[in-house]
């Protein structure tokens, strides 16, 4: 699982670096491009993947698009300010509620939802993933404005934080399998900590402090979701495990693009202040987060003891 975190650790870091020569040499129309190469890897995939038994099953297709429409409409709210899109991200969420409460093989458990421990563990990963996304959007944006980086350049600044983490990764796997998860999720929001308090007081004085602090963070972000992802899989039952993975994924591709909306805005919001103040009050925003992370881990840990006694006290 750490081996596979690396992998998409890796793809953030040669996101900026790759996407910012595409941009400076070739413009933003060719980004779209390199996404559509991946299509050339399905029959790769067909090749590779086992074959297996096809069973019957169902997919919800509505609570599908009813998910979908939330999300989006709630997005759009941000980026736009369309009170039209808030109605209906609003109804169409609270639609898709109703709707796992009724369908025979719902797009989502609801059970989850009810799972304490299971929402403060994928809490941890969440609130990392939303400062890895805010981070990676507002950097570039800071090298170009604050220091007048070119696109190129700035994504070489941040390479070498997303490619530490990839190699560490590795190692994290080894000292889960070694210790087991608890040690990472007791510490490593400690880290996370740490190291956004060095970016939000170096950040917009110096883009080296900057690529130098990341490293530092990416490699605390990629442990946290190593760990709470180890951890979600060890917690949940096997009937619960597909959709509560799936779930936690799910929100944390929308917790990141969450991230991006409101950091987009409220780079807008602060269009009055000095470029530098803008910026470095959003890195003390995310500092806040970074602190929402370690009282999930409180409260995990909570849950977690309550469950383990409640465990033996049965044996």
């Amino acid at each position: 699982m750490s081996f596979i975190l690396s992998a998409a650790s890796l793809g953030l870091g040669l996101g900026p670096v790759v996407g910012g020569s595409i941009v400076q040499y070739l413009g933003w129309h060719f980004l779209f491009v390199i996404t559509g190469l991946t299509l050339l890897l399905i029959p790769v995939f067909l090749l590779i993947l086992p074959r297996e038994k096809a069973e019957r099953g169902s997919f919800d297709f509505i609570g599908a698009v009813l998910i979908g429409m939330g999300t989006t409409g709630l997005l759009l709210f941000l980026t736009s300010k369309s009170t039209v899109a808030l109605v209906v991200g609003v109804i169409a969420l609270a639609l898709f509620a109703v709707r796992i409460r009724k369908a025979t093989n719902p797009f989502v458990l609801p059970a989850l939802f009810g799972d304490r421990l299971y929402l403060a563990l994928g809490a941890i990963g969440i609130s990392a993933y939303m400062i890895s996304f805010a981070f990676l959007f507002l950097a570039p944006q800071m090298l170009a404005r604050v220091f007048g980086l070119t696109p190129a350049v700035s994504g070489l600044v941040l390479f070498p934080g997303a490619l530490l983490a990839m190699l560490v990764s590795n190692r994290v796997g080894r000292l889960i399998d070694r210790y087991g998860n608890g040690a990472l999720l007791r510490y490593t929001p400690w880290l996370l900590l740490f190291s956004t308090v060095l970016l939000a007081l170096t950040a917009v004085h110096s883009f080296y402090g900057l690529a130098a602090v990341y490293i530092l963070t990416s490699i605390s972000i990629t442990s946290i979701s190593s760990a709470v992802s180890n951890e979600l899989s060890r917690q949940l039952t096997k009937e619960r495990i597909g959709s509560g993975m799936g779930l936690f994924q799910l929100l944390q591709f929308f917790s990141g693009a969450f991230a991006v909306a409101i950091s987009g805005s409220a780079l807008v919001w602060q269009k009055s202040l000095p470029t530098e103040r803008a910026f470095d009050n959003l890195i003390w925003g995310m500092v806040g987060i970074a602190i929402l992370t370690i009282v999930f881990a409180f409260i995990y840990r909570g849950y977690a003891r309550k469950r383990t006694n409640a465990v033996a006290t049965l044996v």
